[in-house]
C-alpha cells in the first residue's frame, strides 16, 4: 500500500495546529529544579528572536533597517515585515528529527504525536537553509533571493552553508531528504503550520508586496552579511533565558508575541544596546575648545562633500592633528546618520593610547550622555581604563544606578566578548579585529555587520606588509558595500599604495595634490585630492652618519651639558646590548651621574612594559615637570608609533625610510618652555653607519635584514647616504617615492646589480604574501559567491595550529605567550609577583584575580627553537580552563630567574626584560 503524499510544506491553513507547540527550541534540565519549565517551545523561541530583531531595527539600529530596505527595493513599512519573517525562519531546521532527538525527555512526547526519528544527524543551520529556501519561494520570493536569504539566516551559528553541502541534503531545491525531514507526513504539516504562524505574526499575507533580489552582486552580498549579522545578534539576545524564561505552550502566537516584545525591551537594554551618538552639527572649536590647525580647517571645508559612504585619505606629517581630524569627521557624520565609530590601530599599545583619547573626547563633547565604548584587542581585559568603564556600566545598572549616573562612557559586559565587541557603537582596537571580518572564521560576517554604516578610522595605514595590506584592501571593498565611511591616516604613504586603497574602495584614483593632502573617494566614482598647508614652517633636521663603535662616547659628549636622547634599534637583543653598554659608561663616570637611563621594548612582561611606557610619557611627553636634565631612552620599534614623546637628540639604526621619518617625528616634537641645552638646540638625527657600507655592492645590514626587506633597506640607504639634512615635511614625499616609487636610483654597476636582484626577490616575496592572503580571505563583495568557504574551524589565537590553517591577520614567525613562574617550597608563584601563588594542576580555572595577575606577567617569545619546545609542552589544566590563559605556557625559572629550553638560555631580568640567548653574541648571530 502506497503512503499518501505529505502536505506541501507551507500551504495555507485555516487554523493553527496546537501540536506545533510541542516542538522544543531551547532546553535546560536545571530550569526544572528552579521551578520553571525545562524546555521552551520552538515557536516561542522564534517569537523571542523576532521581538529582539524588531527592537534592534526600530530603536537601536534603524540604519540597518534602512540598508536592508534599500536592498529589497521596498518602502520601509513594507520591508520590515519581510526582514522579521526572514529572521523568524532562522531556526526552521529545528523542526526536524535530527534536532528534536537531542533532548531525550521530549522524544517520547513527540513519538506519541506520531513523529518518527530516522537515524541522521546534521546541524540545524544547514537544515534551516534548505527548508527556508522552499518556504520563501512558496511565499512569492524569487528563487535566487529565497536561497540567499535562507543561507544568510541559516548562518547564525557562524558559517554559510555551501552549495555543495546543500546538495547533499536536498532531494530537490528546498526539499530535504526524508532522512533529515522525517518520513511521517506530520513533520511537514507541523513545519507548514509553524511557517504560516510566523508569516501571520510578521504581517506577511498574499497581498503583501514582494521584495526583489538586490541589484548587483556587491549589494546582494552586503545584504547577506548584514542579514546574517542581524539574525545572529537577535538570536543571541533572544536566547537569554534569564529574560526569556521558558514557558508552557501559550494560548496563541499573537498572545506570546506581546509578551516577547515586553521581554525584548529588557533584553536589548540589559545587554547595553544604545542608539549611537547623534550630536548637533558642531565646529572644530566647539569640539576641542581650541583654534583649528590647517588640516582641521581643510577637513571642515570638505565635510559637505561626504554625502554617502566615502573614503577619506589624510596624508600629513607627524604632529599635524590627524587624530582630531578623524574625530571631527566622525562627529559630523554622526550628526547625520553614521551608526558609530571604530578606531583601528596597528598595535595594542597605540590602541590603548587612542582609547584614552576617545574616552576623554566623549566625556568632553557628549556631557551627560551615556555611550558604550569598548577596547578591542587580545589584552583588552588587562586595561585598567577599560576595567573602570566596565565597572561603571555595572554600577549604573545596580540599584537604579542609572538615575544617579552623570553620563559618560561605559563598557557593558555583553559586548566585551571578542565576537561582539565590534557591534558596540563606539570602539577602539587593533586593525586585526576588523580584518577578521574578511577571513574565513566563524561569524566573520558578524564583524562586517558591526562595522556597517560606521566611521572606520585606520591609523598608520602605511605600517602594513603586503599580506596585511591585501587583507585591508579587501576590508575596504566590503566596508564600502556596507555603507561605511573609512578614514585612513598616514604621514608616509607611498603613491602606489594610496591608489591601491582608492581602487579597493571601488573608486578611480586621481592625480594627487601637493603633500600634505586629503583625498576623498566614493565607490563607483572618481576621487579628488586637496592640498593644505602644514601647521609648522619646514624644519631642517641634521643627518649625521655615525660609526657604531664610537657612538656611546660621542653620545656622552653630546649630553655633557644635559639633554634627552633616544636610541632606537631594530631588535630587542640590540636594545639590551646597547643599554648594557651605556650603563657601563655611566658606571665608569663617562656619562653624567644624574643621567636617567631607560630601556623599552616588547619583551618585558605586560605590567613592566606598561609601567615603562607611563614613565617614558611622563619624562619625555609635552610637560616640563618631570622632564629629566639628562636622559637616554633605548628602545625598539615600540617608540615609532605608540607614545607621544619629544627628544632633543635621536640615534637610530637604518630602517625603511618611512620608519626613519616616523622616528624623526619624535625630535623636537613639542615647543618647550625651558630652552633645550646648547648642544641639542637644533634637531639632529644620528644614523648608525652600517659596518660594511664600503662594500662595492653596499651593506648587508646584519640582523635588520631579517626584520625589513633588504631591497627597501638598500634603497633607503641610497636615499639617505649623501644627505646632511632632511627638511620636514618638505622632503617626506620625495624620499618616500625614491624608495617605494619603483624607479632605479643612480648607482655604480655592482650596487645597481645587487639592488636589481634584491628588487626581484622582494617582488617574488610580495607575490607570495599576496597569494597567502588571497587563499584565506573572503572573496570581494562583487564575486559570484564570496561566502562559499566561510567555515574556518580553527581558533585564531591558538599557536599550536599550523600556520597554513590559522586565520592570521599578520605574517611572521609564530610566538607564544609565557607566564614566568618560580617553585617555592612546593608552591608555584609568579616570578614577577611572588605574593601570587597559582595551582597549575587543578582542572578549574584560577580565581579571576590570579588570572589577571598571571596575564599581566606574561611575555611573548618568538624564537623558533624555544617556541617549538614550548608548544610540545602541555598547557597546564588550570590554564586550559581559563579563557584568557588557555593558549599560554608556563616558563619555569630557577631562583636566579634563569632556565634553558631547546639549548637556548632564557633569563628574566628586571632591568633588561626577557633575555633570549647570550648577549655576548653578535646581533646577527642571535638565535
Amino acid at each position: 500500500m502506497m503512503r499518501a503524499h505529505p502536505p506541501a510544506e507551507n500551504a495555507p491553513h485555516a487554523s493553527f495546529d496546537p501540536r506545533v507547540w510541542q516542538l522544543w527550541g531551547k532546553a535546560d534540565p536545571s530550569r526544572a529544579r528552579e521551578g520553571s519549565s525545562d524546555w521552551h517551545p520552538l515557536l516561542c523561541h522564534v517569537l523571542d528572536v523576532i521581538a529582539c530583531a524588531e527592537r534592534l531595527l526600530l530603536h537601536v539600529r534603524p540604519d540597518r533597517l534602512d540598508a536592508l530596505t534599500a536592498a529589497l527595493a521596498l518602502p520601509r513599512e513594507a520591508a520590515l515585515p519581510w526582514v522579521l519573517f526572514f529572521v523568524a525562519l532562522h531556526d526552521l531546521g529545528k523542526a526536524t528529527p535530527p534536532f528534536q532527538f537531542k533532548v531525550s525527555a521530549r522524544v517520547q512526547a513527540l513519538l506519541a504525536l506520531g513523529l518518527d526519528f530516522p537515524d541522521r544527524d546534521e546541524p540545524h543551520g544547514s537544515l534551516s537553509t534548505v527548508l527556508t529556501t522552499k518556504a520563501l519561494t512558496e511565499h512569492g520570493l524569487p528563487p535566487r533571493l529565497a536561497r540567499w536569504v535562507a543561507r544568510s539566516v541559516g548562518a547564525h551559528h557562524g558559517e554559510f552553508a555551501s552549495l555543495g553541502k546543500l546538495g547533499e541534503l536536498e532531494q530537490e531545491k528546498g526539499v530535504l531528504l526524508p532522512g533529515y525531514a522525517g518520513n511521517e507526513p506530520l513533520w511537514a504539516l507541523l513545519r507548514s503550520h509553524l511557517v504560516e504562524a510566523l508569516a501571520g505574526v510578521c504581517g506577511i499575507s498574499p497581498s503583501t508586496s514582494r521584495p526583489s533580489l538586490p541589484q548587483g552582486a556587491a549589494n546582494r552580498h552586503a545584504f547577506a552579511a548584514d542579514l546574517a549579522g542581524l539574525t545572529t545578534v537577535a538570536d543571541w539576545l533572544g536566547s537569554n533565558a534569564d529574560v526569556f524564561a521558558y514557558v508552557e505552550p501559550p494560548a496563541s502566537p499573537a498572545d506570546y508575541l506581546a509578551l516577547a516584545r515586553e521581554r525584548a525591551v529588557r533584553a536589548v537594554d540589559a545587554a547595553g544596546w544604545r542608539l549611537p551618538p547623534r550630536p548637533p552639527r558642531r565646529t572644530f572649536r566647539e569640539l576641542f575648545d581650541k583654534d583649528p590647525w590647517p588640516l582641521h580647517e581643510a577637513v571642515e571645508e570638505l565635510l559637505p562633500a561626504l554625502l554617502g559612504p566615502s573614503l577619506v585619505v589624510v596624508e600629513a606629517p607627524m604632529g599635524e592633528g590627524k587624530t582630531e581630524a578623524a574625530l571631527t569627521i566622525f562627529d559630523a557624520l554622526a550628526a547625520r546618520s553614521a551608526s558609530g565609530l571604530y578606531f583601528a590601530l596597528p598595535t595594542q599599545a597605540t590602541s590603548n593610547q587612542i582609547f584614552g583619547r576617545v574616552e576623554r573626547f566623549l566625556r568632553a563633547t557628549f556631557p551627560g550622555e551615556t555611550h558604550g565604548l569598548h577596547l578591542v584587542h587580545g589584552d583588552a581585559g588587562l586595561s585598567e581604563r577599560y576595567d573602570a568603564l566596565k565597572a561603571r556600566a555595572f554600577a549604573m545598572r545596580s540599584v537604579d544606578g542609572a538615575a544617579r549616573g552623570e553620563g559618560g562612557p561605559v563598557a557593558d559586559a555583553w559586548f566585551a566578548r571578542s565576537k561582539r565587541a565590534l557591534l558596540a557603537p563606539l570602539a577602539v582596537g587593533t586593525v586585526d579585529q576588523a580584518l577578521l571580518g574578511v577571513l574565513g572564521v566563524r561569524h566573520g560576517f558578524l564583524r562586517l555587520h558591526g562595522l556597517a554604516g560606521k566611521v572606520v578610522v585606520v591609523d598608520e595605514v602605511h605600517a602594513y606588509d603586503t599580506y596585511t595590506s591585501e587583507l585591508l584592501d579587501r576590508l575596504l571593498s566590503w566596508l564600502g558595500a556596507l555603507g561605511a565611511t573609512v578614514v585612513l591616516l598616514s604621514a608616509t604613504l607611498p603613491a602606489a599604495r594610496r591608489d591601491a586603497l582608492v581602487r579597493a574602495f571601488g573608486a578611480a584614483p586621481c592625480p594627487p595634490a601637493a603633500y600634505p593632502r586629503i583625498t576623498i573617494a566614493t565607490a563607483g566614482a572618481s576621487s579628488s585630492s586637496t592640498s593644505f598647508p602644514a601647521r609648522r614652517a619646514p624644519v631642517p633636521v641634521s643627518l649625521v652618519w655615525q660609526p657604531a663603535p664610537t657612538l656611546p662616547e660621542r653620545l656622552a659628549q653630546a649630553l655633557s651639558g644635559g639633554g634627552c636622547a633616544v636610541w632606537i634599534v631594530n631588535t630587542v637583543r640590540r636594545a639590551q646590548q646597547t643599554y648594557l653598554a651605556l650603563r657601563a659608561l655611566r658606571d665608569r663616570g663617562l656619562l653624567p651621574a644624574d643621567l636617567d637611563l631607560g630601556l623599552l621594548h616588547a619583551r618585558f612582561p605586560f605590567d613592566a612594559r606598561a609601567a615603562r611606557e607611563r614613565s617614558a610619557e611622563a619624562s619625555f611627553g609635552p610637560g616640563e615637570e618631570k622632564r629629566p636634565r639628562a636622559a637616554i631612552l633605548v628602545g625598539t620599534q615600540v617608540l615609532e608609533q605608540s607614545l607621544d614623546l619629544d627628544f632633543d637628540l635621536m640615534i637610530t639604526e637604518l630602517a625603511p625610510v618611512d620608519l626613519v621619518l616616523q622616528r624623526a617625528g619624535r625630535l623636537h616634537r613639542h615647543t618647550r618652555e625651558r630652552p633645550r641645552p646648547p648642544a641639542v638646540q637644533r634637531p639632529t638625527l644620528w644614523l648608525v653607519r652600517p659596518e660594511d657600507d664600503e662594500r662595492p655592492e653596499g651593506p648587508a645590514f646584519g640582523a635588520s635584514a631579517l626584520i625589513y626587506a633588504p631591497s627597501v633597506l638598500l634603497r633607503s640607504w641610497l636615499a639617505l647616504r649623501d644627505r646632511t639634512e632632511v627638511v620636514l615635511p618638505t622632503d617626506i614625499e620625495p624620499l618616500i617615492e625614491s624608495v617605494y616609487g619603483g624607479a632605479a636610483p643612480a648607482a655604480p654597476a655592482e650596487l645597481a646589480a645587487r639592488l636589481a636582484q634584491l628588487d626581484r626577490a622582494s617582488k617574488a616575496q610580495e607575490r607570495t604574501e599576496k597569494n597567502k592572503a588571497l587563499m584565506i580571505e573572503l572573496a570581494a563583495p562583487d564575486a559570484d559567491d564570496p561566502f562559499r568557504d566561510l567555515a574556518q574551524m580553527f581558533e585564531d589565537e591558538d599557536p599550536r595550529i599550523h600556520r597554513s590553517l590559522r586565520a592570521k591577520t599578520r605574517l611572521g614567525e609564530p610566538s607564544v605567550e609565557v607566564v614566568p613562574v618560580l617553585d617555592r617550597g612546593g608552591r608555584v608563584i609568579l616570578a614577577g609577583d611572588p605574593y601570587v601563588a597559582i595551582d597549575l594542576d587543578t582542572k578549574n580555572p584560577p580565581p579571576h584575580r590570579t588570572i589577571v595577575a598571571a596575564a599581566r606577567q606574561a611575555v611573548g617569545i618568538a624564537d623558533g627553537r624555544v617556541v617549538a619546545a614550548l608548544l610540545d609542552e602541555r598547557v597546564p589544566p588550570s590554564f586550559e580552563a581559563s579563557g584568557h590563559l588557555r593558549f599560554h605556557r608556563v616558563l619555569r625559572l630557577d631562583g636566579a630567574g634563569r632556565t634553558t629550553m631547546a639549548g637556548v638560555s632564557l633569563a628574566l631580568d628586571p632591568e633588561l626584560g626577557l633575555v633570549v640567548g647570550s648577549l655576548d653574541l653578535p646581533d646577527n648571530e642571535a638565535p
